[in-house]
């Protein structure tokens, strides 16, 4: 994502403790800090506000219909907006992790804007939500991710995610999503009701991830036949009307292979003595989004649009679909 992370005022928009999930660019914090919503903004050089201006015709009369947003610190014009926008500032959407941070041990791992900076994110480790999926070391680590926007279309949004600590897999939840997402705190709550939401927030939020780590445990321990692989793989990466792409068969044949070849499937499959399960074949899905497709593409903008795709869009949902056909093969 190196080309796509913000610059600004000559700065890469980004901050991360242990390895970054991008490519090295930004800056790297030390592991044994935990670092308030300040500190970490101001390390991913998020710590500045935006204005909602008017906008002007070349004659000096007002345009009505339009407000552009600027960043306040070099007066980067981000969006133009419509005339009801209200800005939310970075610190006020990151707040919420104040209390995750203070009371219930989380921890930012990484901040960053893509863009000019329109888009911003935060990943907070939740302490309680970790699963050795298998026994065997095949870690994954609970999450909530964070995103809002100063574009006019990305509001505030946060859901509990995990990652597969083997290869940095971003996995989807076992929860339905209205109980995997939580809303933003609205800043104009007193702080007793603010401390009030998001503690249930964050509670609910770990409990969605102890269920996940059961779901995924459930996926390790069943074992699938070659017809059921191909059977998975094929209701993941459906035809356009029957009709077999050549770029879709070399997705297919791809995922294929990591089922068997993948990053840690000795530790994916330990419940099944080395045999493919609905755990190992789900991981191959995300591995191909998460790793191999930004490796396929043929420019930075295609790597890039892979990267940012896999974490917050269509590449995302595909993920999220593999998980719920994974916990069919269970169910069936």
């Amino acid at each position: 994502m190196a080309h796509n992370i913000a610059s600004v005022n000559g700065q890469n928009a980004i901050a991360y403790i242990g390895s970054t999930p991008w490519h090295g660019l930004g800056t790297r914090l030390r592991g044994d800090v935990r670092y308030s919503v300040e500190q970490f903004l101001a390390a991913a050089h998020l710590d500045w506000d935006v204005a909602v201006e008017p906008i002007f015709n070349a004659d000096g009369s007002r345009l009505h219909k339009g407000q552009v947003v600027r960043r306040v610190t070099d007066n980067r014009e981000l969006a133009i907006v419509g005339p009801a926008y209200t800005a939310v500032q970075n610190r006020d959407a990151a707040s919420i992790f104040d209390i995750a941070i203070s009371e219930y041990g989380a921890s930012i791992e990484v901040a960053g804007a893509l863009g000019d900076g329109e888009v911003c994110w935060a990943l907070a480790r939740l302490q309680g939500g970790d699963t050795d999926v298998t026994g065997a070391g095949d870690t994954v680590n609970g999450y909530a991710l964070l995103k809002w926007g100063h574009d006019g279309s990305t509001g505030v949004n946060g859901s509990a995610t995990a990652i597969r600590v083997v290869c940095q897999n971003t996995l989807a939840l076992a929860a339905s999503s209205d109980k995997a997402t939580f809303a933003k705190i609205r800043h104009t709550a007193s702080a007793n009701d603010r401390v009030k939401q998001a503690r249930g927030l964050f509670t609910n939020l770990t409990k969605t991830l102890i269920a996940t780590g059961d779901t995924f445990a459930q996926l390790a321990a069943k074992r699938l036949n070659e017809k059921q692989i191909i059977a998975y793989i094929e209701s993941v990466f459906p035809s356009d009307k029957g009709v077999v792409s050549d770029t879709l068969k070399s997705r297919r044949a791809t995922v294929s292979k990591l089922v068997f070849s993948g990053v840690g499937v000795d530790k994916a499959t330990a419940l099944t003595g080395g045999d493919p399960n609905a755990w190992s074949v789900y991981n191959a899905v995300t591995e191909y989004f998460d790793h191999v497709r930004p490796a396929e593409a043929s420019s930075v903008a295609g790597r890039d649009n892979a990267n940012v795709s896999a974490l917050f869009g269509g590449n995302a949902d595909v993920k999220a679909l593999a998980l719920v056909k994974a916990r069919q093969l269970v169910a069936a």
